[in-house]
Formats: C-alpha cells, sequence, structure tokens
C-alpha cells in the first residue's frame, strides 16, 4: 500500500503545481488588467464569462483522453495510443471550431441580457482576439493528456511554468506599452493570452517530435481519421463535458443569489471563491493522477491492484483536503486580509461576511474534494454517463434549490448558498462513491 500512495503523490505533485500556474494566467490577467483601469477589468471579467462556458466544457474531452490513452498505455498497444491522442486533436478541433462560431456573436449575446452598450463594444475587442485561443489551448491539454499518461507529468509542469512567464510578459509589454510595443489595455491582455497559449502548443508538440517519446509517433499519418476511436472519445467526453457544465453552472447561480442579498455578501464571495478555487487545485491535480493509474492498471489487467490505487487517491486526496480545511479555519482573517484592503468602503463589512462564507466553505471543500476525486476515478474505468446522471442530480434537484430556498426564504441569507451547495457537492460524493465500489465489481469480474 505504501508504495501505491508514494506512486500518487509523485505522479500528483507536478498536476497540482501546473494547475496552479493554469490558476495563474486568469490571476495575472485580472491583476494586470485591474491596474490598467476599471472599465477594462469590468469588460474583462464579462468577455471570462462568456468565453470561460465554452472552453471548460470542451475540456471534458481532454479528459476522457487521459483515461483511454492511459488504458492504452497500459497494454501496451502504441498504435491505440497514437490513434488516441489523434483522434482527440480532431475532437477538440471540431469543437473549437462550434465554440469561435458562438463567441463571434458575443456582441448580440450581451445585448440580450441588457449589457452597457459602451462596454459590449470592449468586451467585443477582447474577445475577438481570445477566441483563437480556443483551439491552441484545447490543442495543448490533448497532447498534455499524452504526456501524462505516459507519465511526463515533470514537462507538463514546466511547460505551464513557461505559459503563466509569457503571459505575464507579454502582459507588460501590450497591456502598458513597455519596452516601446504599444500600449492596448484590454486588447493587450487577449494578445498576450493568446500569445502564451500557441508558446504552450508549441512547446508541447516540440517535445512530442524531438524528445525521447517522439518513439509514439504520434504525428504519424496524422490527417487519418478513425471514425470508431473518434465515436469511443466522444462517446466518454460527453458526459464529462456535461458534468463540468452542470458542477460550473450551480456555482454561476452563487453569486446570482448573493447578488439578491447584497453587494457586500456578493463581493465576500467574489472573495471566498478565489480562496477556494486555489486550495481546490490540490484534489483536481491529485484527481487527474487517479484517472491516469486507475486507467494504467486495467489496461496492465492488475486487477489486485485496482482498490489500493483508488484507496491511495482518494486517501491523498481527502487528507490533503482535510488539512486545507485546518488551515483555513485557523488562518483565515490573515488570509482574506491578503484580497481585503481595510481602508476601502465597507472593507470591515466585507470582511465579516466574508470570515463566515469561508468557514462553511472550509468544510464543502472536502464534500468538493470528495465528489471530483471520486468521479475522476470512474473515469479511469471509462464509465461517465452514469456519474453525469448522479452529478446532475446532486447539483441540479438538490444543491441550487437547497442553496436559492435557504438564501431567499431563510435567515441563512448568504450562508445557505454555501450550505446548500455543500449539500450538493455531499450528495454527489456519496453517490459517486457507490457507483465506483459496483463499477469496480463489476470490472473484477468482466475480466476474471
Amino acid at each position: 500500500m505504501k508504495e501505491h500512495f508514494f506512486e500518487s503523490f509523485k505522479i500528483s505533485l507536478p498536476l497540482i503545481i501546473a494547475q496552479m500556474a493554469q490558476l495563474g494566467l486568469g490571476l495575472t490577467d485580472t491583476l494586470m488588467v485591474g491596474w490598467y483601469g476599471t472599465r477594462e477589468l469590468a469588460a474583462l471579467t464579462l468577455g471570462h464569462a462568456c468565453i470561460f462556458f465554452i472552453y471548460i466544457s470542451i475540456t471534458g474531452f481532454s479528459l476522457g483522453i487521459i483515461a483511454k490513452v492511459s488504458e492504452a498505455f497500459g497494454s501496451g498497444n502504441l498504435q491505440l495510443v497514437r490513434l488516441n491522442v489523434r483522434m482527440g486533436v480532431w475532437l477538440v478541433l471540431a469543437f473549437s471550431i462550434l465554440g469561435i462560431l458562438i463567441l463571434a456573436n458575443t456582441g448580440s449575446i450581451l445585448i440580450f441580457f441588457k449589457q452597457e452598450v459602451g462596454l459590449i463594444e470592449v468586451v467585443e475587442d477582447y474577445v475577438q482576439i481570445i477566441i483563437w485561443m480556443l483551439p491552441t489551448i484545447l490543442m495543448t491539454y490533448v497532447f498534455k493528456a499524452f504526456l501524462i499518461s505516459v507519465g511526463k507529468e515533470r514537462i507538463v509542469l514546466f511547460i505551464s511554468i513557461i505559459g503563466l512567464a509569457i503571459n505575464f510578459f507579454l502582459n507588460y509589454l501590450f497591456i502598458f506599452g513597455n519596452f516601446g510595443m504599444p500600449e492596448l489595455g484590454l486588447r493587450g491582455a487577449a494578445i498576450a493570452s493568446l500569445g502564451s497559449s500557441i508558446s504552450m502548443l508549441g512547446a508541447t508538440i516540440a517535445y512530442c517530435c524531438f524528445s525521447d517519446i517522439q518513439k509514439y509517433k504520434i504525428f504519424s499519418n496524422f490527417f487519418d481519421f478513425d471514425s470508431k476511436i473518434f465515436s469511443d472519445l466522444f462517446k466518454v467526453g460527453w458526459p464529462i463535458c456535461l458534468t463540468i457544465m452542470a458542477e460550473s453552472g450551480m456555482f454561476s447561480t452563487a453569486p446570482l443569489f448573493m447578488g439578491w442579498i447584497g453587494e457586500s455578501q456578493l463581493a465576500a464571495h467574489g472573495v471566498v471563491m478565489i480562496i477556494f478555487a486555489f486550495f481546490f487545485m490540490i484534489p483536481l491535480g491529485i484527481s487527474q493522477a487517479g484517472t491516469v493509474r486507475i486507467a494504467k492498471t486495467l489496461g496492465e489487467r492488475k486487477l489486485n491492484d485496482i482498490s489500493n490505487v483508488a484507496f491511495s487517491i482518494y486517501g491523498l486526496g481527502l487528507g490533503w483536503a482535510c488539512v486545507n480545511t485546518v488551515i483555513i479555519i485557523i488562518f483565515r482573517e490573515d488570509i482574506l486580509n491578503l484580497f481585503v484592503d481595510q481602508a476601502n468602503l465597507n472593507a470591515e463589512l466585507v470582511l465579516m461576511y466574508a470570515t463566515s462564507y469561508l468557514l462553511v466553505c472550509s468544510l464543502f471543500h472536502l464534500a468538493d474534494s470528495g465528489q471530483i476525486l471520486f468521479a475522476a476515478i470512474l473515469r479511469g474505468f471509462s464509465e461517465t454517463k452514469i456519474p453525469f446522471a448522479m452529478s446532475l442530480f446532486s447539483y441540479w434537484a438538490i444543491g441550487v434549490p437547497t442553496a436559492y430556498y435557504l438564501s431567499q426564504h431563510t435567515q441563512a441569507l448568504g450562508l445557505g448558498v454555501y450550505l446548500g451547495i455543500g449539500t450538493g457537492l455531499l450528495i454527489a460524493s456519496v453517490l459517486l462513491f457507490y457507483r465506483y465500489l459496483k463499477v469496480k465489481k463489476m470490472t473484477v469480474i468482466k475480466f476474471v
């Protein structure tokens, strides 16, 4: 058992740091555009909201690709590894084109939602550049999925850090017009993000072509289409995409409910979500390692190891989540002071709400970690449809209605939002754990 925990930790650590670097890209944009101007920051927030939903949904396919490539790698079938990577690129490119067509109409979408006309023009300038990041970043995710599956997690980390550094440097050049570059403001941030994503894609492709993993020949016959593999990846991937949409949709209702309660509560919620997102990167990175390890173990037909591998993943993930919870509870005031300037108007009120929200959030962090870990383990079995149904039920039949009722019709108010969402996450975690036990049993029977 000890060796399984060590192996899971070894794979997880670079993935956790890579996830934090990925989070850093958005944080860098927000900070530097915020320094430039409040109008541009408001436009960036709207632009991110438009592109994020499309982007986060399509990334579900890359999570399915990790499972398929890892299983093929475990079985020693290099041709199947190659085919899954190739068709994975085709798949995300197809959906990237669809995403670009939708986002090309951002102005009309924002007009429909009655946003300020002057702000819409600024958002459109940003989105018309940033939409071309979709195919580059999603192809990078597919190649990163391949690298993770074949044990090159450190390269994924290295490329993510390079991308963060390039994004920061290009933001500095083009937002503010430093070193003789034109001062482009928000358009400069879009150019920086696009340049960073192209750099990461180029670095990933270069490594695949010129390192020791060129033996997989993933670009061999790259334009040959395999309908069966394409279909298999789509069947595994679409429930993951919808699961991500269901979860992100549930979290998107929180600011809406908070906005109905009050401005200070909404501001406090924004701060808490930034902190929560940072700590969530740890179980998220471990969950990716879980998909790889389970799928690879299945490919190797080491059925006796499945329970130990899974336990090492959810034991490690939930253990870290407990540590996170303790850190948040003990240091909550110090953490919040990093994000709230007490000289600002209503800062004391925002801190008061944020402190109470963070306490509740620290507890539902355990439930959120549980659901992401068990969902990832199930993806390792290529089990995605029933987990999607379980998640949809938990989030939208339990979580959102409970959050709405408690926040709008009881004295819980803002705390009710977190209690409702936390309940949905807890139900999802329990259901997914039950499904894992059943799938594990069926898998052993199938291969024995």
